[in-house]
């Protein structure tokens, strides 16, 4: 049986292609951000601003030092301040662009410095059940004191022309999502209904870290529920009302989620990944890939390598 190397669940925590822009703008300003397939990470460097978004009753105010992501693809507007009407004034982030310098200096009034990061979603286990907006305000000692010594590592990397520059900024990118996991952890509302929330309950949190871990078992509810110190029954339950699935649905999309990846990241064998994510025979992977992710296996590694390119 082929093996993937032992993965917990903050494994999920993967990015690719990251994207970094520093940008400054001079008030007044207005950028507005369109829908899209990525998720972004904004963190206010110098100046204030405000910002809107799907969900909010009035626009956030934000100052240096403020880290915000927005990971559900919606539209969202920047501006300097409520005087500024929304309607962009300025076409994108990229087009002031500035140098990346890792410095946090003062700035003249009615300047913002923002620093932008971005990806595509569907590579990021932990977006479909991540809140769509998280704000990280610079008063929270201890992980906006970890994102910012982060952030200052990108900045730096994204200044310098090194071999490995976007491995590095890869990696780095990874342990911000890593943070901001953990940021929001405790933050979550409870009866959130999603295995990020179930992470919270020792015994499902238990049950759910060792599947992720080990996508090649062939795990039966009986063994996972004897695992975690619960009978089948109750952890079933228990399972499915803070999760919002049961353990046998979950397990499979997680290890098709995981084959996704595979697929995009790897020139692995079809029957390589199906081996190595709990699947005796390519054609039974075949058949679950498509009742989840709408397609065949082959088919989605050339569309996303296709789209990559």
């Amino acid at each position: 049986m082929a093996t993937m190397p032992a993965r917990n669940v903050f494994d999920g925590a993967h990015v690719v292609r990251p994207r970094v822009v520093e940008a400054e703008l001079e008030a007044p300003w207005c950028v507005v951000v369109e829908p899209s397939d990525d998720t972004y990470l904004y963190v206010v460097r110098r100046g204030s601003c405000l910002l809107d978004s799907d969900g909010l009753d009035a626009p956030l105010r934000l100052s240096a030092g403020d880290i915000v992501t927005l990971v559900a693809g919606q539209r969202h507007v920047w501006r300097d301040g409520p005087a500024t009407a929304p309607r962009p004034t300025v076409e994108g982030f990229a087009r002031v662009r500035v140098a990346a310098d890792g410095a946090v200096r003062a700035t003249a009034p009615g300047r913002t410095r923002l620093l932008v990061l971005s990806s595509p979603r569907d590579a990021n286990a932990f977006v479909p059940v991540y809140p769509p907006l998280v704000v990280v305000p610079r008063g929270e000692r201890q992980s906006a004191s970890f994102l910012q010594r982060v952030v200052r590592l990108v900045e730096l990397e994204h200044a310098a022309e090194r071999p490995g520059k976007e491995a590095v900024i890869r990696r780095l990118s990874e342990l911000l999502v890593i943070e901001l996991v953990r940021f929001a952890l405790p933050r979550l509302p409870r009866g959130g209904r999603n295995w990020l929330g179930g992470l919270a309950d020792p015994q499902i949190g238990r049950a759910i870290s060792l599947m992720h871990a080990d996508l090649a078992r062939p795990w039966k509810l009986g063994g996972l529920a004897a695992a975690v110190g619960m009978s089948r029954a109750a952890f079933v339950a228990r399972f499915t009302r803070l999760v919002g699935e049961p353990p046998n649905r979950h397990l499979r999309r997680v290890r098709l989620d995981r084959a996704a990846i595979e697929l995009e990241q790897s020139d692995d064998a079809i029957l390589t990944i199906a081996d190595a994510v709990g699947y005796a025979s390519e054609s039974a992977f075949n058949k679950a890939f498509v009742r989840e992710i709408g397609m065949a296996p082959a088919r989605y590694r050339r569309a996303r390598r296709s789209r990559a390119g």
